[in-house]
């Protein structure tokens, strides 16, 4: 709150720059903060807390891509959500759990890319998938990028602000609706993850 005070102000070229980075780093220590209290209270069992209702998956990936659309902007990505499917879970993870595959379909996507969202629904299942047309990841990588703390490139989600975190979030709302995740990707040509979560997983 104070960097944003002192940017407001008519400061000189050097000191302006030397706030800035100061606000920058602020930012990236609150959002690295937030991501590993909210995988505490995951690990722990956090998600007893939950509120459960009938989550329509298509509205929640448009708010996320929503709540994103400067980032987007920022780099020329546009982004589009097809189909349509709903789940009876907690409609605050749910949407953690989108919006952080959005984030990073943003976050490592190239300049005027493209992300699609695909939602899909049958008896027994509901499957989200979101692909971009960004770096890409190697394929030695792929097995470890749900764990806490790992990049692929450091320096790359330095830039973003990444904290390392976000996958590991999403891997844990993932396994308490008994759901998996699958990842596919190609280097310089994009990435793809398909998230498949069982409609009666209450029962299992």
């Amino acid at each position: 709150g104070l960097s944003e005070l002192l940017l407001a102000k008519n400061l000189d070229e050097s000191s302006e720059k030397q706030v800035e980075r100061i606000h920058k780093e602020s930012l990236r220590l609150s959002s690295l903060i937030t991501d590993m209290l909210e995988l505490s209270r995951l690990e722990n069992g956090g998600q007893s807390e939950m509120i459960l209702s009938e989550v329509n998956l298509k509205e929640t990936a448009e708010e996320a891509l929503g709540e994103l659309s400067a980032k987007m902007a920022e780099k020329g990505v546009t982004a589009t959500v097809t189909g349509n499917g709903t789940i009876d879970g907690d409609a605050k993870k749910i949407y953690e759990l989108i919006e952080n595959l959005c984030g990073n379909a943003v976050n490592y996507n190239k300049e005027n890319g493209k992300i699609a969202v695909d939602i899909t629904e049958n008896d027994e299942t509901v499957v989200l998938k979101v692909s971009d047309t960004g770096i890409g990841i190697e394929k030695e990588n792929i097995p470890r990028l749900c764990e806490r703390f790992y990049r692929v490139d450091k320096s790359h989600s330095r830039a973003t602000g990444g904290t390392g975190l976000g996958l590991s979030i999403v891997k844990h709302i993932v396994n308490f609706y008994h759901g998996t995740i699958r990842v596919t990707s190609q280097l310089e040509e994009g990435t793809e993850f398909v998230v498949t979560i069982p409609l009666n997983w209450k029962d299992l």
